[in-house]
């Protein structure tokens, strides 16, 4: 069987493109079932704002099981497959494994050792575990994942400091406006992020926040203990007209401000500039807001790596967590290697037994006489020399299955000892 992995993230595609294949928390199980065919006997997707993963084991050539699911992801989303080849990555084995392994340890984040992803991959095990969609391979990916990424968190550095896309937001708008405290920004949101959002900024200084949320008892739940206004959504209009800044983090599937929103308020605003950080995928700001006079606009792949503060503490823990993810990979591939070795080991010595046992017997019967403390020892000598005899190849066998990545090589070694193939051998 062969682990595969099919993604795109924020390096290899762009906001604009990711936003189209985006899944949110409660569309996980759709997404499996959209994405899975007969050819994967177990599938995981992680989604975040910044990648779509899909990790699958087939029992077939690994690219056309990768193959089958860009064409479905295809037609999910909408983009032709040309462009989808252009911006996915593919990756199988443990090189899947290591970068599974690489976004839970948050070297693969746009921010360095960002923790809210380790919750997403427990989302996504979740979802796929409810859909019953994993098997024992998946299942020991995705939860040695998320240890790793514990570990690499308990044992060096690498979340040190401001580790979240919405600390940056936070302080992109302290930067903006030349300083917070004072100031009246918008939260739009009240999930997560945004609740992440919400205590940034109050970590940068002393802001006026307002929330507001389509659910008043979702945006209330989240500021509570803070002095933090919730207004109800209808006011969103008036309140971008009095804000100095705007951090928008809803999981609506399309832009809640568009151009033609901001044009009135935005002459009701008396020539005060308006900032807009936009940290939502899909993104709640029309692209075309850029356009107007007296906006400033960031999206979420214009967060400015200057000011993730901390980050040179966190690459410094890097070499560490790399170690981690080594010893972590090697873990999960001796388990896998040894649920394909241990059953033929086992098939080997038991047909060599079986021949010892059959010869012992045939000598025992020829040599005639013999009491059963003779043979008993004839018995044991036979098989003494069975396991002797095998032992050399089966030791052979598990260093060549550690060191070869071709999953045909336990049906070459069954055929040579004469032994039917046997799906579960090499699963």
């Amino acid at each position: 069987m062969t682990l595969a992995l099919v993604g795109l993230n924020h390096r290899t595609a762009p906001v604009d493109l990711r936003e189209k294949v985006w899944l949110a928390a409660g569309s996980y199980g759709p997404g499996l079932t959209a994405l899975r065919s007969d050819r994967e006997l177990e599938i995981a997707l992680v989604s975040t704002c910044n990648r779509l993963e899909i990790y699958s084991v087939s029992a077939g050539m690994a690219t056309r099981s990768e193959d089958a699911i860009v064409d479905r992801l295809s037609d999910v989303s909408g983009i032709s497959q040309a462009e989808l080849e252009s911006v996915v990555y593919r990756k199988q084995d443990r090189e899947a494994v290591e970068h599974l392994l690489r976004v839970a340890c948050g070297l693969d984040s746009q921010v360095l050792g960002e923790t809210q992803v380790l919750g997403q991959i427990s989302q996504c095990f979740e979802a796929a575990r409810t859909e019953e969609t994993l098997g024992p391979l998946l299942t020991t990916l995705l939860s040695r994942a998320v240890h790793a990424g514990r570990r690499a968190r308990r044992e060096t550095d690498i979340s040190l400091g401001k580790t979240s896309i919405s600390h940056v937001a936070a302080a992109l708008v302290d930067t903006e406006l030349g300083g917070i405290s004072g100031k009246q920004v918008v939260i739009v949101g009240a999930g997560e992020t945004a609740a992440k959002a919400m205590r940034a900024l109050y970590s940068c200084g002393s802001p006026r926040v307002v929330c507001l949320n389509r659910s008043a008892a979702k945006a209330e739940a989240m500021v509570g203990g803070t002095d933090a206004e919730v207004l109800p959504w209808p006011s969103l209009a008036r309140t971008l007209t009095t804000c100095d800044a705007v951090i928008t983090a809803t999981s609506a599937p399309h832009p809640i401000i568009y151009p033609e929103d901001l044009a009135t308020i935005l002459a009701g605003r008396g020539g005060r500039p308006l900032v807009l950080v936009d940290i939502a995928v899909p993104r709640d700001v029309d692209p075309g807001v850029r356009e107007l006079r007296g906006v400033v606009l960031y999206d979420i792949d214009q967060l400015a790596a200057s000011l993730d503060e901390g980050r040179a503490g966190r690459e410094a823990a890097v070499p560490r967590v790399e170690e981690i993810i080594s010893e972590e990979a090697d873990a999960i591939m001796d388990w896998v290697q040894s649920r394909e070795v241990v059953p033929l080991v086992q098939r080997i010595r038991d047909k060599a037994l079986a021949v010892a046992d059959e010869e012992a017997r045939r000598t025992i019967r020829k040599l005639g006489g013999l009491d059963e403390r003779q043979q008993e020892i004839v018995s044991t000598m036979a098989r003494q020399i069975a396991n002797k005899i095998v032992h050399e190849p089966t030791v052979r066998l598990k260093a060549r299955l550690r060191e070869t990545s071709d999953d045909t090589y336990p049906e070459v070694v069954a055929d040579i000892f004469g032994l039917a193939a046997r799906v579960d051998d090499h699963k």
